[in-house]
């Protein structure tokens, strides 16, 4: 299809996790031009389809946005955020760890008046998204879909041990981590395909959609400004090396950029707190004040122990056992270097209903160099040498609140990220009671054959306040941010229940920033489900558009109408 003036029927802004998902559905049934704009590169590296290379490319500016967040008492100095760039986003450079949520997520979506996001629908997308194949799959899974879910292979004296642990605490053993409506602990699952490929929403969505002609897909290209015709969004101004392009949209712009990307450009493009553009030097479109508020991320910490009876996987990542798993992947797909994530994941009701989870943790034979002085995650880092057992989990339903602002009007310049840990002190009394329980687990009689002592952060912190001293320090970010653009009601969110900003006509933003709340684990699946569902009601609303036939409207007035 031409598409001339460089124009198409909707422009979508970021091939992250959302966008490569919307990108194959838009574009799916040759009805409809879609070009996606993604400022990373291909992400075609054997660091990337290597699941357990993750590690290796953490951080890399190659693979990973960085963001300097707002120094906060109580927190290690230059904090940074990290999320994934390129074509896939976060789902090419994370840990894979595949989590749905609970139905109770989204149902509490549809009690806010979030119509087309019940548990019914958001189940249905799931599995015409899913290739989970497994005799003891939940009902509820899917085994014909794009995205490929595996199942954690490894197994082990001290796995098998813990989770018999999981079932001394009083948590089912599942079958399926999946099974919705409930705690439990069983084995993780993963974005990897059978053939021990990661299979990010780029592989797994995008890359096949590319070779249809009415898909245009450009890497390197930065989205500096969206174009608006009065209060429609008529086009993306981008940059591409030193070249500064417009891509026009007949029907739509839909951003997809992230929780802090999407925010950002919102903003510089004139929508958003008007007090904040104004302080950036950004002339108003629309003011609205959500744009950038709500911030909110399931804090991670991890405690490690030390491990006997089992070698556990430290030795396994140096010298000539790191050259042997290598060769093992490249010759036959298996092993170690085909996975990553924890190898048991627990879902726990600390403070909830038995239904809705508020905790998730996960167990792996693996502990990392860490210590108060260095302020160091025991979950992120070098391996040490003893044999260790690490927990690491998220509260998954905080109550503090962060934001994201621009802080001039030159896109060059970092956003403000303010995290706002602690906001709420309830937050604090959360997180120590969750060490607790971790701690409670690796107590169990199952496991103390195998735990000597808890190395990180210590036995030594025992009462609230010493723990809390020790979170202060442990915590990290578990990039799973969302609800910088959350949807709701006018006054207080930024989208409506089809995605569609406050005011603006022709616009929305589908990815986590979307969310008006997190969901019950990590937020990759949900934010590849977004896109599908996304894709869902824009296409509903075209062919509403041209059902209707408006007469004497064009059919991108119509569809912004």
């Amino acid at each position: 299809m031409s598409n001339e003036n460089n124009t198409f029927d909707y422009v979508v802004v970021g091939a992250g996790s959302s966008g490569s998902v919307l990108a194959d559905r838009l574009s799916r049934d040759g009805k409809s031009t879609v070009l996606l704009l993604e400022a990373g590169g291909n992400n075609e590296s054997e660091l990337v389809r290597m699941p357990r290379a993750f590690m290796k490319m953490w951080g890399n500016p190659t693979y990973f946005w960085q963001f300097p967040v707002k120094a906060q008492k109580e927190r290690p100095d230059n904090e940074t955020w990290v999320y994934g760039r390129g074509l896939g986003g976060s789902s090419s450079t994370n840990g894979t760890w595949y989590l749905r949520g609970m139905p109770a997520d989204y149902e509490a979506w549809n009690a806010m008046g979030l119509r087309e996001w019940s548990w019914a629908q958001v189940e249905r997308c799931f599995k015409e998204m899913e290739s989970y194949q497994y005799r003891h799959a939940h009902a509820s899974r899917g085994r014909k879909g794009q995205l490929q879910v595996t199942e954690l292979p490894f197994r082990s004296p001290v796995i098998r041990a813990a989770l018999e642990a999981g079932r001394q605490m009083g948590l089912p053993v599942l079958d399926d981590i999946n099974t919705p409506n409930t705690q439990g602990i069983g084995y993780t699952q993963a974005t990897v395909d059978r053939r021990g490929r990661r299979a990010s929403a780029y592989r797994a969505f995008l890359k096949p959609a590319m070779r249809r002609s009415n898909l245009t897909v450009i890497t390197g290209a930065l989205a500096e400004r969206i174009v608006f015709d009065r209060t429609r969004a008529s086009g993306v101004r981008y940059r591409v090396g030193e070249a500064t392009l417009l891509a026009s949209a007949r029907r739509e712009v839909i951003v997809c950029a992230g929780v802090l990307q999407s925010p950002k450009l919102l903003q510089l493009s004139g929508i958003g707190p008007a007090n904040v553009l104004a302080k950036a030097g950004v002339s108003v479109v629309k003011d609205l004040p959500a744009v950038g508020r709500n911030l909110v991320d399931h804090a991670m910490f991890s405690i490690s122990f030390r491990m006997r009876k089992d070698p556990g996987f430290n030795r396994e990542f140096h010298g000539w056992r790191l050259m042997r798993h290598v060769l093992q992947y490249y010759t036959t797909r298996s092993g170690l270097m085909a996975y990553t994530s924890p190898e048991l994941t627990a879902l726990v009701s600390m403070r909830s209903a038995p239904h809705w989870p508020d905790v998730q943790f996960g167990v792996g034979p693996f502990s990392m160099r860490s210590s108060e002085e260095i302020k160091a995650d025991p979950g992120r880092g070098a391996l040490e040498d003893q044999p260790g057992l690490t927990l690491n989990g998220y509260y998954l339903r905080p109550k503090s609140r962060g934001s994201v602002a621009i802080q001039s009007s030159d896109i060059d310049v970092p956003v403000l990220v303010d995290a706002n840990w602690w906001g709420d002190p309830q937050d604090r009394k959360l997180l120590v009671d969750m060490l607790r329980l971790m701690r409670e687990f690796a107590a169990q009689p199952a496991l103390a054959p195998y735990i000597v002592q808890e190395v990180t952060p210590g036995a030594q912190y025992q009462t609230d306040d010493e723990i809390f001293r020790a979170l202060q320090w442990l915590v990290s970010p578990g990039v799973h941010a969302t609800g910088t653009c959350r949807m709701g009601a006018p006054g207080d969110s930024v989208l409506d229940s089809r995605l569609r900003v406050h005011g603006i006509k022709g616009l929305r933003v589908v990815d986590c920033s979307s969310m008006p709340t997190p969901p019950s684990g990590n937020t990759n699946g949900p934010a590849m489900m977004l896109g599908y569902r996304a894709a869902e009601l824009i296409l509903a609303d075209r062919d509403r558009v041209e059902t209707d036939g408006e007469c004497g409207v064009t059919p991108a007035r119509a569809a912004a109408a």
